[in-house]
C-alpha cells in the first residue's frame, strides 16, 4: 500500500510494535532508487540497437532528459506490506524521521552466536577458557620466571639470564 512519507512512518511505527508483541517474524526494509516509472523498459533487439547507433552518429542530440530521482522505501512484515516515495527535497527530513524511528525500535535486537572455526560449534560466552596466542603466553611466563629469579637467593641472581624471545609471526 503506496502512503504518504508522514503515514509510513506512523504505519511503520505500528508494525514495530505488533513484531515486538509477537516476538516472531521478521521485519524487512528496503530503500531503493527510484525514477518515476512503474514498469521497466523493454530491451532493444539488434536492429533496434543497430538503428539507434547509426542515427546517433548521423544526428547528435544536444538535449538529454533530466530524471529527478526519489526513493523508494518498503517495508513487509508477514503479509502486510507498506511503500513510500520521498522526493529529493524531502529527503533529509525523511531520513532524520526514519533514522530516529529505527534507533527507538531496533533495542530488541539479538546478537549471532559466533561460530568456532576448528569445531564448527557455536558459542555463546566470549569470556570462556581459551589459550592465550603464543606471544602471550611466552610473556606470562616470562614475567613469572622473573618474579622467581627475584625472590630467591643471592646465588641464584648471579645466574645469567638469558632473553627470552617471543614467537614468530607466521
Amino acid at each position: 500500500m503506496l502512503l504518504e512519507n508522514d503515514n509510513f512512518l506512523l504505519e511503520l511505527t505500528k508494525l514495530f510494535q505488533q513484531q515486538r508483541v509477537k516476538n516472531s517474524g521478521s521485519l524487512s526494509l528496503i530503500m531503493k532508487r527510484y525514477d518515476g516509472r512503474t514498469k521497466p523498459k523493454p530491451k532493444l533487439t539488434k536492429k533496434q540497437r543497430l538503428e539507434q547507433k547509426s542515427s546517433s552518429i548521423s544526428h547528435p542530440t544536444t538535449h538529454e532528459t533530466v530524471v529527478e530521482y526519489k526513493c523508494l522505501v518498503r517495508a513487509v512484515y508477514g503479509s502486510k506490506k507498506l511503500s513510500t516515495i520521498v522526493s529529493s527535497k524531502d529527503i533529509n527530513r525523511f531520513q532524520l524521521a526514519y533514522a530516529n524511528l529505527l534507533k527507538a525500535n531496533m533495542d530488541t535486537l539479538k546478537k549471532k552466536a559466533k561460530e568456532n572455526k576448528t569445531t564448527g560449534q557455536t558459542s555463546t560466552n566470549t569470556n570462556s577458557n581459551t589459550p592465550l596466542s603464543p606471544r602471550m603466553t611466552t610473556a606470562t611466563t616470562t614475567t613469572a620466571t622473573t618474579i622467581a629469579s627475584s625472590s630467591s637467593s643471592s646465588a641464584s641472581n648471579q645466574q645469567k639470564k638469558t632473553p627470552t624471545t617471543p614467537a614468530k609471526r607466521k
